[in-house]
């Protein structure tokens, strides 16, 4: 009640951490100890979500809190209790706590409405909306070999009808595998891709490949600055009537992010490139191979322990490898593609639950092209309820 009441203290984030530990409620008491970590006391705070990573079943975690607490200078209580832990966790023991199998599942069921239905992001805007519902499954499964290496595998399942014209249905199926190790502060690994993708039921793309990746939670100059590297090569092959995708396709992510207290700011670069068939036929050719660039500007903010905001920014440039050729008025026109599409999102999350939580999601998205047909404008509102286990 207090801290609803606007009362801020750190002795008051340390007692409500205690309260949600002692309750097994580890997300609450992560981000109330959180708080701790800009404060004088941060190395009773790292020490604390180092007991917090232990109680949740994750040894390698804690120990880089405990780890953290003795860098931050603790008093001699503080410190006797940090060296005890890393002591318990240390050697075999820690080899045998990390080598398992973790395993984590995500659901997520949404309704909404789409004002502008658009089968492929190649395709012109139909100017036809509609209410839609949509069903997105994972799961993770890691096995740790070692305190520094581990294998993983995600799946992914998605699914969203539309009410008012199902020509537009999509359905997708992804797996991937990942080899990974630690390498100082980074994470570093390769994670084989295979994915097959539909729409009105009938196959569009079936793609396979490999991703590159290394993460680092903390990277120079600033100690808490995240960044993301990965490199990702496939092979498409598109189904029955839709050959023109059949090629290649290649994309280079680059992201950052940094924690600001309760805000969290994250951008992202993606290049990405394409080399497929294209769609050649008698008096018509066009280009479904462009070269894109794209900014993504993201902001979380925890206004409450159980309510986080969160907006987003892009801007995308496509330019398509060969011009577009048809003939019109008896005369052959040809010009290039070229796109700039931009985008604004606005979404909040409430905790219903620690594993259930509620996400309203709005989207805005306008292209302007070179070639009219594929300038639009699309509203995506969203309700979707997601858990995790």
């Amino acid at each position: 009640q207090a801290a609803q009441l606007g009362v801020q203290s750190p002795s008051l984030h340390y007692n409500l951490g205690v309260v949600c530990y002692r309750l097994g409620d580890y997300p609450a008491a992560r981000q109330w100890f959180s708080r701790l970590l800009d404060s004088d006391d941060r190395a009773l705070a790292a020490y604390n979500l180092g007991l917090v990573a232990l109680a949740d079943d994750r040894p390698g975690e804690a120990c880089r809190w405990f780890e953290a607490s003795l860098a931050a200078s603790p008093p001699e209580s503080v410190q006797r209790l940090a060296e005890q832990q890393l002591a318990q966790l240390d050697g075999p023991a820690l080899l045998l706590a990390e080598r398992r199998v973790d395993a984590y599942g995500y659901l997520s069921l949404g309704a909404g409405y789409d004002s502008n239905l658009s089968a492929t992001p190649e395709d012109s805007a139909s100017n036809q909306g509609s209410a839609l519902g949509e069903v997105v499954a994972a799961g993770s499964f890691d096995y740790a070999m070692d305190a520094d290496r581990w294998l993983s595998m995600d799946l992914i399942a998605f699914a969203q009808h539309y009410v008012e014209d199902g020509d537009y249905d999509q359905q997708l199926l992804q797996a991937r595998f990942g080899v990974m190790r630690s390498w100082g502060p980074w994470a570093v690994g390769v994670r084989p891709v295979v994915s097959r993708s539909w729409l009105d039921g009938d196959s569009l793309e079936t793609r396979w490949g490999a991703e590159l990746l290394a993460r680092s939670a903390e990277c120079l100059p600033a100690e808490d600055l995240r960044c993301d590297l990965a490199f990702a090569l496939e092979q498409v092959d598109g189904g029955d009537g839709y050959q023109a995708y059949d090629g290649r396709w290649y994309q280079l992510n680059a992201g950052l992010g940094y924690p600001l207290g309760d805000l969290d700011l994250a951008g992202e670069y993606r290049l990405e490139l394409n080399n497929r068939e294209d769609l050649d036929v008698p008096e018509r050719f066009v280009s479904v191979s462009p070269t894109r660039h794209e900014l993504i500007l993201e902001a979380n903010y925890q206004l409450s322990p159980g309510l986080a905001l969160a907006g987003e920014l892009s801007v995308r440039h496509s330019r398509y490898g060969k011009p577009h050729r048809w003939v019109e008025s008896g005369m052959l026109v040809e010009r290039r593609r070229e796109d700039v599409l931009t985008g604004v999102g606005l979404m909040a999350e409430y905790d219903l639950t620690a594993r259930w939580l509620l996400r309203p999601q709005w989207f805005f998205r306008h292209q302007q092209s070179e070639l009219n047909e594929y300038d639009y404008r699309r509203h995506t509102l969203l309700l979707s309820l997601e858990g995790v286990f």
